[in-house]
């Protein structure tokens, strides 16, 4: 093999793995930030002109998380779809609604955590959102697919950038 032929391949090579490991690094730290990180969210208005909306925060592992101003026939699960749908990395069996509950003199917030893996065994109640309602949508801590495959190509390019590199001092 020629000593340009070498070089491009090897340039070739290196190229590849670089790009790969940015793919890597970037693509799910993205998906962090995108789920994470506060202050990234927008206001967001689903209702008809005329009606009178209610307001619903919704944070975590969704495409566009922010303040939705709807109508009160979207439920939690268009909420969601509006929202562009979750993440990748979404654990759709940690959903919390933090809703305001009026006692007497006071009101104060509770927490309902819901499973929308398993929407069989929800109740109807807590689909429907109310004014002031803060869903979130939880964050899986595993290994994604796409993470997973990003892996093993950056792997892949490095142990053949070895193999190679080997090649050639023989």
């Amino acid at each position: 093999m020629t000593g340009r032929g070498l070089s491009v391949r090897l340039w070739l090579l290196a190229a590849a793995m670089f790009f790969s490991i940015c793919w890597v690094t970037t693509g799910h730290a993205q998906l962090d930030r995108t789920a994470l990180q506060p202050g990234a969210t927008a206001n967001y208005r689903f209702a008809e002109p005329n009606e009178f909306p209610i307001t619903v925060t919704l944070l975590g592992a969704v495409r566009n998380p922010g303040r939705y101003e709807i109508s009160r026939k979207i439920d939690l699960i268009n909420l969601i779809a509006l929202a562009g749908g979750w993440l990748e990395n979404a654990d759709l069996s940690e959903v919390h609604i933090s809703r305001l509950r009026e006692l007497e003199t006071q009101a104060e917030r509770f927490d309902i955590k819901l499973d929308l893996d398993d929407v069989t065994n929800m109740a109807q109640t807590f689909v429907e959102l109310q004014e002031g309602d803060c869903v979130y949508v939880g964050v899986s801590r595993g290994l994604s697919l796409p993470l997973l495959l990003s892996i093993v190509s950056a792997t892949a390019a490095v142990a053949t950038a070895v193999f190679y590199i080997t090649q050639i001092k023989d």
